[in-house]
């Protein structure tokens, strides 16, 4: 299956006007990771170029349009155009999804600065200066397999909040450019099982990154080059397990090869995770499902020793908390 995606993301690259500068942000057609095409485009007004956490921004800010996805709807035809703020005769709706509605700014849409040379920039809406780049836009919404949301990326933490990763060709693990990696995308309902399962094996009470550096008796390792392969003791046990997940070094190795990772990232972390979530234990589905909590808990606790039922003898979460953990994230408690 084709993931087509629509990517709007700053560069460093300005444009000088007759009203200030104007930054120039790539907007990507990508395919299963690979970028296809990209076009310039400007937006916001000149002097409010200022890239904010959109839970800053507010109506009338006059910044680019905020980091969030948005739903790309059909082009309409405006045949009088609205010459006054510069929108041309045609216009393409993009409607923010509700999870990324967190300002009072209206829904923004994509069209032709037809006041360039006198009034450049836009209210927030993702313009293109010339009639060529609109034509470009206009052919990938005419396509076969056609993009249908628009994510803006300006780095600001809320997709990352809202536990969004999208297909990225200048970011796959093996940093090849061009190169498609595909992974698995990682949604709020996996997102939240990954914390599930760091809460549980007690990794998830490191902060931040350093959760993904934890050793079995909380040690941490430095470098993702690989798995550390340390084996470290507490009683009489005694593992090698490493990192948010705690992967013994056979499993890593197991998920490194199936996925062809390069390293022990955090990003890498994630992958594996769900890839033993997925093809080991079979349980995607019923995680995906956002109901079937009790039925993937049982699976998974083949998987690691800290989910209930308890499958080694160690010390387990209840179902209870457990399913607790899990709606809170659903109803937005640990959003």
């Amino acid at each position: 299956m084709n993931v087509i995606e629509a990517i709007l993301k700053p560069t460093d690259r300005w444009q000088d006007t007759i009203r200030g500068r104007l930054r120039v942000f790539a907007l990507d057609l990508v395919n299963n990771g690979k970028r296809v095409d990209q076009v310039p485009v400007f937006s916001g007004a000149p002097r409010a170029q200022e890239l904010v956490d959109p839970r800053q921004d507010y109506s009338g800010s006059l910044r680019p349009i905020p980091e969030g996805i948005y739903k790309i709807g059909q082009p309409e035809e405006h045949p009088q155009g609205d010459w006054g703020p510069g929108i041309g005769r045609l216009w393409i709706p993009l409607e923010v999804l509700p999870e990324y509605r967190v300002n009072n700014r209206g829904d923004f849409g994509i069209h032709l600065d037809s006041n360039f040379a006198t009034s450049p920039g836009s209210a927030g809406c993702p313009v293109a200066q010339k009639m060529p780049t609109l034509q470009t836009i206009l052919g990938w919404l005419f396509a076969k397999a056609r993009p249908k949301w628009l994510v803006v990326d300006h780095g600001q933490g809320l997709l990352k909040a809202r536990g969004y990763q999208y297909l990225n060709f200048a970011r796959n693990p093996a940093g090849v450019a061009g190169k498609p990696w595909l992974r698995y995308p990682i949604n709020n309902t996996r997102r939240a099982w990954l914390d599930l399962i760091a809460w549980a094996e007690g990794t998830g009470k490191h902060p931040g990154e350093e959760q993904y550096r934890v050793m079995f008796t909380h040690k941490l390792f430095s470098g993702y080059a690989d798995h550390p392969r340390q084996i470290q003791g507490s009683g009489r046990l005694r593992s090698d397990a490493a990192g948010r997940y705690q992967f013994l070094s056979t499993t890593w190795d197991e998920a490194k090869r199936a996925l062809g990772l390069p390293s022990f990232s955090p990003e890498c972390q994630d992958q594996a995770a769900l890839w033993l979530i997925d093809k080991k234990r079979g349980a995607l589905n019923l995680i995906d499902s956002g109901i079937q909590i009790e039925s993937a808990l049982n699976r998974l606790s083949w998987e690691w020793a800290s989910l209930p039922p308890g499958r080694y003898g160690q010390p387990v979460r209840t179902y209870a908390e457990c399913v607790q953990f899990i709606r809170s994230w659903q109803f937005g408690v640990l959003d």
